[in-house]
């Protein structure tokens, strides 16, 4: 079984049933789904993206990066690039999710999408979409909802009593503080996305050894040689097939090429039965 195991449902790039289409034409068997976090954004090249990658794997370098990413953020925490304020949603719409799933139950899986920044009532939250059928885990976002990880400690003890596995995109500094997350809360499975941006190296050898910590090889913050490299020092058994679809690699319709980050794990130069792992049985064993 061939599951993305990290993809949005951003109906302003791909509708759902485009997104049914997508998952056909390319063998996906099912997608564990996530609210949109913001307003469609323009195309990134991909020289940017290459330069953006280089600078983010030296610890010489990534304070740029931080620089740069502060300096496109508002006052009010939403991104603006090239004179044009793109919206970041400070509270994501599960319901789009959940929705997605009753129509199609057999293909969509959910993350709930929840941040903890100025949010007493976080923990009801949770109650209220675990309930919900086919809700896999919880996803977080300290890099664009812009909080230290510290303050997710609350909501982390819930998440560990109801045995939940959590997806996070790191911010940086204490941000991405996955030091903390790691040792604090080791009765959680934590999957640190895009390879563990932006820290990648530092992450992997941290966290190579330890049962609860899995990296995702999606979006465009990778490229095939870096998804190989983080496969070779994680280990086969602790990467997960994400895309971050329908973000980066659009196809010829402006939508989504389901082509690319699949073609990266299918032409690694492992075993047939190791690139299974990768594709969907490590994160079938997560999710139970």
């Amino acid at each position: 079984m061939i599951i993305d195991a990290h993809a949005h449902l951003d109906s302003h790039m791909l509708r759902v049933e485009q997104f049914i289409q997508k998952m056909d034409a390319n063998g996906i068997d099912k997608v564990a789904l996530i609210a949109s976090l913001n307003d469609p954004l323009p195309e990134t090249p991909e020289l940017l993206l290459s330069i953006i990658r280089k600078v983010l794997q030296s610890k010489l370098t990534r304070p740029i990066a931080q620089v740069i990413h502060r300096s496109t953020m508002t006052f009010e925490g939403d991104l603006r690039l090239h004179g044009k304020t793109y919206q970041i949603y400070h509270k994501p719409d599960n319901a789009t999710v959940i929705s997605a799933i009753q129509d199609y139950p057999d293909r969509f899986l959910g993350w709930i999408f929840l941040n903890p920044k100025n949010n007493p009532k976080i923990i009801d939250e949770l109650e209220y979409w675990r309930a919900m059928p086919k809700m896999i885990g919880v996803k977080f976002h300290p890099h664009w909802h812009n909080y230290r990880t510290e303050i997710m400690s609350p909501i982390l003890n819930r998440i560990k009593d109801l045995k939940l596995p959590v997806l996070i995109h790191l911010g940086f500094g204490k941000q991405g503080d996955f030091g903390s997350l790691i040792q604090n809360f080791p009765q959680i499975t934590f999957i640190f996305a895009h390879a563990g941006v932006p820290f990648y190296k530092e992450l992997w050898k941290f966290s190579r050894s330890l049962k609860n910590v899995y990296v995702d090889l999606s979006s465009p913050y990778l490229d095939e040689s870096l998804a190989r490299y983080t496969v070779q020092i994680m280990g086969v058994d602790k990467c997960i097939y994400g895309t971050d679809c329908p973000y980066g690699f659009p196809d010829e319709q402006h939508t989504y090429n389901y082509e690319i980050i699949k073609g990266w794990i299918e032409r690694m130069p492992i075993k047939s039965q190791d690139i299974d792992k990768l594709l969907g049985e490590n994160f079938l064993k997560i999710i139970g």
